[in-house]
C-alpha cells in the first residue's frame, strides 16, 4: 500500500511547482513562527535550541520528522496519507498553520517530506543543498559539517546576512 501512496504523492509533486508565488522580503527581526522539517527527534530538538539562541526564547517553533514507526506526535509516515496521497488530519493540521520561515534539515529525502515543502510555498524556506530540493528552497548551503547544530548555525548566520 505504501507504493500506491508514493505514486499519488509523486504525481502531486510533478504538477506545476507553486514556487512562482511572489514572496515578501524576509526581515529576520520579524520572524515569529518557524517550522523545522528534520530527520529525527534528536535533530529537531538541536535545531530548536539553535533557533532559540538566534531568535530568542519567545519564538514559536513547530517541527515534524519522517518516521514510519514512531508514535511521537511530531513524527509522520506514509500512514498519515490516504491511499490516494491526500494528507491525513495530522499532516493537514501541520500544513494549515501559516509560518514565517521553514528550515529543512532532513537528509532523508523522500516523496512525503518533499510533499510538505511543495504544499507550503509561501514562507521563506532554507536548508542544505540537494539537487532534488533546488525548486523548493529559497536559500541553500552546502552541508560542510556533519554536525546538525553547526550546520544550522551557518544557515541562520547566512540568512541574517542576506536579509
Amino acid at each position: 500500500m505504501k507504493w500506491i501512496r508514493e505514486y499519488f504523492i509523486k504525481k502531486a509533486l510533478m504538477k506545476k511547482n507553486k514556487k512562482g508565488v511572489n514572496k515578501e522580503i524576509l526581515v529576520t527581526d520579524k520572524i515569529k513562527k518557524v517550522t523545522v522539517i528534520a530527520d529525527n527527534l534528536e535533530d529537531l530538538e538541536v535545531v530548536f535550541e539553535v533557533l532559540k539562541e538566534s531568535f530568542g526564547q519567545d519564538i514559536a517553533l513547530k517541527g515534524i520528522y519522517y518516521d514510519e514507526k514512531s508514535q511521537d506526535q511530531r513524527a509522520f509516515g506514509f500512514r498519515d496519507f490516504s491511499l490516494f496521497g491526500k494528507p491525513g488530519e495530522k499532516v493537514a493540521n501541520f500544513l494549515s498553520e501559516k509560518q514565517d520561515l521553514i528550515i529543512f534539515t532532513s537528509e532523508l529525502l523522500n516523496n512525503f517530506t518533499l510533499y510538505l515543502l511543495h504544499q507550503m510555498p509561501e514562507p521563506y524556506t532554507i536548508g542544505f543543498y540537494s539537487k532534488e530540493l533546488k525548486p523548493y528552497l529559497d536559500l541553500m548551503l552546502n552541508k560542510e559539517v556533519k554536525d546538525i547544530k553547526a550546520g544550522t548555525e551557518h544557515l541562520i548566520k547566512y540568512l541574517k546576512q542576506i536579509n
